[in-house]
């Protein structure tokens, strides 16, 4: 048992992004002394476990099961910083709550994981084609074509097995996480805090890892923040602004709806709602397909800065994206059904959402309520 006590609290520590030092200092022990417990060679004692929990925002049952999975995370930020370890602790929970109430309500492994295209810079020796190449192939795939903008990325990403949660994070530099491990799958934390358009783009932006960097997960490393430069970043990138704005499906609009005269920023709000995406993407795509000239593009981009306010979005896509996702969640229907059916206890429910017994029988009440008016 002290051995595997050591073993969870290292990698919850790890996970949580502490040093041993640090870690050490915060609980009140000496380095040695968390080293030796960690090692399993000593013992530590509940009151110290408890606060142990509490710092690395995990349940003291965690620290006593034998053989957990550990999944390996990716960081989307705009700046050198990370969720705080409670957030990326409760994404964790979040993604194997998913798979538990799969397998409670009986459809585990009824979605195939996304299909994995691996970058290997021996082979792919240009990483940003490579990955506007991966965004047409998964246009295909999904039956999405070359030309039309996806309708809304939240349900499509939902029907195709990717889990997503959404959690309001004080830090607006914090765009997103993602998660994959065999049994859990591809997991997206996208920080709501953030306006509804970047949001869009840091699903995309996610869900471009799982698909061209899976061997990135089974690194050593439990957890990473990856710099904006970093060449997996700038892959991400290319794939989410291709993926949401087609080259076929712009230059139709243009052509159709824009046409050869000066562009105007009336035009940039057209097509960012046209395909659902902010400003700044619009004018990026259409400068890289040569469709504005540099100085055009500089032109609309101070214009836009200009005109807005801080942290937000000019004409603003609507919430009703959020809503409609929301409606058909999966994991909301799976939670839904395996308490109408009581198939989980009211405690269990609770701990699997993440919140009080008080609040699971509420919403259990609001099912049944629901359920009884459909």
């Amino acid at each position: 048992m002290k051995q595997i006590i050591g073993r969870n609290l290292k990698d919850f520590r790890e996970l949580a992004g502490f040093s041993q030092e640090d870690f050490a200092e915060k609980i009140g022990l000496s380095r040695a002394t968390l080293s030796a417990i960690e090692n399993g060679h000593s013992s530590i004692d509940s009151a110290m476990l408890v606060v142990a929990a509490r710092l690395l925002g995990r349940q003291v049952s965690e620290f006593f099961e034998e053989t957990p999975e550990k999944l390996k995370l990716l960081y989307r930020a705009a700046t050198d910083v990370s969720a705080p370890p409670e957030v990326r602790s409760r994404f964790e929970r979040f993604c194997k709550a998913y798979r538990e109430l799969e397998e409670i309500v009986g459809v585990a492994d009824n979605l195939l994981p996304p299909p994995e295209y691996s970058f290997s810079p021996d082979v792919q020796s240009k990483p940003l084609q490579f990955a506007a190449q991966v965004a047409a192939s998964e246009r295909d795939r999904l039956g999405l074509g070359r030309l039309d903008p996806i309708e809304n990325l939240f349900q499509l990403m939902d029907e195709k097995g990717l889990r997503v949660f959404r959690v309001d994070l004080d830090n607006l530099d914090v765009y997103g996480l993602s998660a994959f491990s065999r049994r859990y799958g591809a997991c997206i934390l996208l920080n709501s805090s953030n306006t509804l358009e970047r949001q869009i783009f840091s699903l995309a932006h996610e869900y471009a890892h799982p698909l061209m960097h899976r061997a990135f997960y089974k690194s050593p490393e439990p957890m990473s923040t990856l710099e904006g430069d970093h060449e997996l970043e700038l892959m991400a990138d290319t794939f989410a602004a291709n993926f949401l704005v087609p080259e076929t499906g712009l230059r139709e609009a243009f052509q159709r709806d824009v046409g050869d005269k000066l562009l105007a920023l009336e035009d940039i709000i057209f097509l960012k709602h046209y395909f659902r995406v902010s400003a700044e993407v619009m004018i990026r795509r259409l400068r890289e397909l040569d469709l504005i000239s540099k100085l055009e593009a500089d032109s609309l981009q101070q214009e836009l800065d200009r005109r807005r306010e801080p942290n937000k979005e000019i004409a603003p896509l609507s919430d009703d994206l959020i809503k409609e996702w929301q409606q058909t969640s999966r994991f909301e229907h799976l939670a839904k059904k395996a308490a109408l059916t009581e198939a989980v206890s009211l405690g269990k429910l609770a701990q699997l959402l993440g919140i009080s017994v008080v609040e699971a029988k509420k919403k259990t009440q609001a099912w049944r309520r629901e359920m009884a008016l459909a």
